[in-house]
């Protein structure tokens, strides 16, 4: 029943690259999935969104898309994907239209109070207007742009906004570009220019969207999300399996400028060990089994790797699935290529597996 995952083709939308997330599905594989076993304008739900790959194909090949996480960053980021505005010259209306009423505002958001680790990164007036921006489009709900700000706070390019830093997990590096080196990299550093730059680099390839189509996105667990109406035709989804990656600690200072500051307790939650690991599937599986009917199909993509000693990860999902109505009906192999591969766990992840489940009962 085995078969690899190849030659998938197609334009990424610029959407997909507003703001990184480590660990996300391919969107082509996503579309993929999508096409082939969601019905046309049915409902799709992912109730581990991330990065929102999975809302976002589904919304862009028609469908009706439910998302759900605990993690802000990430609803955040899925929220903003799922309400762009209609065209480029809209949004940088908006975006002037935000500038020029931020620079008549003449309060200033101080960096008085900001932990140390946080007002390291940023030159401090740079720092000032993030807050301020940050503020404004939080308060306004404005998700697409918040998610384009959060896109560009931290890297050592000059489009960024912060010191000489990693793009993903937040660490300093003026050990490679110090100070007295590379001055530049220390300046000043503008906000409105930057994302104006950012935003428009999100409309490449913009795709042909319905904005009337549903698209609700939520902060709530699998195990007790109620989606809308009382039927779920297709589950796609990437749950995080067994601390193989950490999502908070990765993004602790985006989470931090939403007003997230404990992200260690985050992390507990969305980077599961393996015995939370497996309440959390359990009963995941019993409750999208309530809002799935014979025929539904529920896809899981996930790492290839041992579960204990007697079980692959794979297989233990494929038993907690049967237990509750569920019969495989394929399984396919996506290598991840050597350079994107990550290491924990002591091994490398050089595949994902593709579980395609149908509700039998």
């Amino acid at each position: 029943m085995e078969s690899r995952i190849t030659d998938l083709k197609g334009a990424d939308i610029g959407l997909h690259l507003i703001s990184p997330y480590v660990g996300k599905i391919r969107p082509v594989l996503a579309r993929h999935l999508i096409k082939t076993y969601a019905k046309p304008k049915s409902i799709v739900y992912d109730p581990f969104c991330g990065s929102g790959t999975i809302p976002l194909e589904a919304w862009a090949c028609g469908n009706k898309c439910f998302a759900t996480d605990l993690n802000d960053y990430a609803i955040t980021l899925t929220k903003g994907k799922l309400t762009p505005y209609k065209s480029l010259d809209a949004v940088l209306e908006r975006l002037d239209s935000i500038n020029s009423c931020l620079n008549k505002d003449k309060s200033r958001k101080e960096s008085i109070g900001i932990p140390q680790w946080v007002s390291s990164f940023f030159h401090p007036k740079t720092l000032s207007e993030v807050l301020k921006w940050t503020a404004y489009l939080k308060e306004r709900k404005e998700w697409f742009l918040l998610s384009c700000l959060l896109g560009i706070l931290h890297h050592q390019r000059p489009g960024f906004l912060s010191f000489p830093s990693s793009h993903g997990a937040p660490y300093l590096r003026n050990s490679k570009y110090p100070e007295d080196m590379f001055p530049e990299l220390y300046e000043y550093r503008e906000v409105y220019s930057r994302l104006r730059a950012k935003v428009t680099r999100a409309y490449k390839n913009f795709p042909s969207l319905d904005f009337r189509i549903q698209r609700v996105v939520r902060r709530a667990s699998s195990e007790n999300a109620n989606p809308p109406g009382n039927r779920i035709h297709a589950i796609v989804t990437s749950p995080p399996y067994m601390k193989s990656l950490t999502y908070a600690r990765d993004n602790r200072l985006r989470l931090w400028f939403l007003g997230k500051s404990d992200w260690q307790s985050l992390e507990k939650r969305i980077s599961p060990t393996r015995t939370f690991f497996s309440k959390l599937i359990a009963a995941s599986f019993i409750r999208w089994s309530k809002y799935q009917k014979n025929g539904d199909y529920c896809i899981i993509i996930i790492g290839d790797i041992p579960f204990n000693k007697n079980m692959r990860l794979p297989e233990f999902v494929a038993t907690q699935a049967e237990q509750t109505g569920y019969v495989m009906v394929d399984l396919l192999k996506d290598p991840i290529p050597y350079k994107k591969r990550f290491n924990k766990l002591k091994s490398q992840i050089s595949s994902e597996c593709i579980l395609v489940f149908q509700r039998s009962k």
